[in-house]
């Protein structure tokens, strides 16, 4: 969306926008010989990330823009708690589970979309918009993603093995991780789950959708992380499971032969994959969180409250 100016006709001068815009490119100008004062929009440097705060926050809709779809104008917007209280939307998150087990269903592909466009409306650092997303349902595929990543637990089985060994070229905090009760243990069930024809990386689900990202280091991960959680959220509310497949990010992360696979270009990354599909088991009840530590800074009074 790009943004070109006010509409004079509707603008009532209230300076919404010159107090919402973040790069500060709202002012107003005044003609003495005509006794009128207009506010107008410049941006010589090209600041604005089209985020849409002075239309947003606009009472008359006097923000021209052009450049984009007309977005939507929900009922009650100046008051969205209306929408979903808390008292609502909080029981709803604590019931969000991270599905393992799904339906041979494939959902429909408008029920997919639903997904993606919830993700859509996810935030992205300075408005970037540069989270591209793949929805993927063909089974080889989905195979191929299962397959690469046992590949490599094949390949980290052999760093553990052979960590006593390599024990002096090692970080302290790594020898610890391939040093640990039980990792050798679970590797090896994995690969012997795959080998009898079961998947344990993305749990036979039917539909994936992977997000990739501009290479920026860590800072490719904020935003489709934030990206993929209104995605699963969304597919809560209508009745589909879903789940983070961390295993599977760090397979793809930066394999050339994996990214050409999906189609994901060389300057760019996979920094989220989601499995999708109709959850086979029903859940009953919220299993127990630990409490937050938190520590407060309010006027001297600093500690841990959990």
């Amino acid at each position: 969306m790009k943004i070109v100016g006010v509409n004079a006709g509707r603008c009532t001068l209230c300076g919404a926008c010159a107090r919402e815009c973040g790069a500060d490119l709202f002012s107003t100008v005044s003609n003495s010989w005509e006794a009128t004062t207009r506010m107008i929009r410049r941006d010589p440097h090209g600041w604005c990330t089209g985020c849409g705060h002075c239309l947003a926050v606009c009472p008359r809709d006097a923000i021209l823009w052009e450049d984009a779809e007309t977005p939507p104008a929900p009922a009650g917007i100046e008051r969205p708690e209306s929408f979903c209280g808390y008292d609502v939307l909080l029981p709803f998150l604590q019931s969000k589970r991270s599905v393992r087990r799904y339906r041979p269903t494939l959902p429909g592909r408008e029920q997919i979309e639903a997904v993606l466009e919830a993700m859509r409306w996810a935030p992205s650092g300075h408005n970037l918009q540069a989270s591209r997303y793949l929805a993927i349902t063909e089974r080889s595929v989905l195979q191929a993603i299962t397959d690469h990543t046992i590949a490599g637990f094949r390949k980290f089985r052999t760093v553990i093995r052979l960590r006593k060994l390599l024990k002096s070229f090692l970080p302290r905090n790594l020898y610890k991780v391939l040093d640990s009760p039980g990792l050798l243990e679970g590797v090896n069930a994995m690969i012997s789950q795959r080998e009898q024809g079961q998947d344990p990386i993305l749990f036979d689900a039917p539909a994936v959708i992977v997000v990739y990202y501009p290479n920026m280091g860590a800072l490719s991960l904020l935003d489709p992380t934030i990206a993929f959680t209104y995605g699963m959220l969304a597919a809560h509310s209508l009745g589909l499971g879903s789940c983070w497949i961390g295993f599977a990010i760090q397979s793809l992360y930066k394999d050339r032969g994996m990214r050409r696979l999906l189609g994901v270009p060389e300057d760019m990354i996979v920094a989220g994959v989601m499995t999708l599909g109709f959850p086979l088991p029903v859940y009953h009840r919220i299993p127990p969180r630990n409490p937050l530590l938190v520590r407060w800074l309010d006027g001297g009074n600093v500690g841990l409250r959990g």
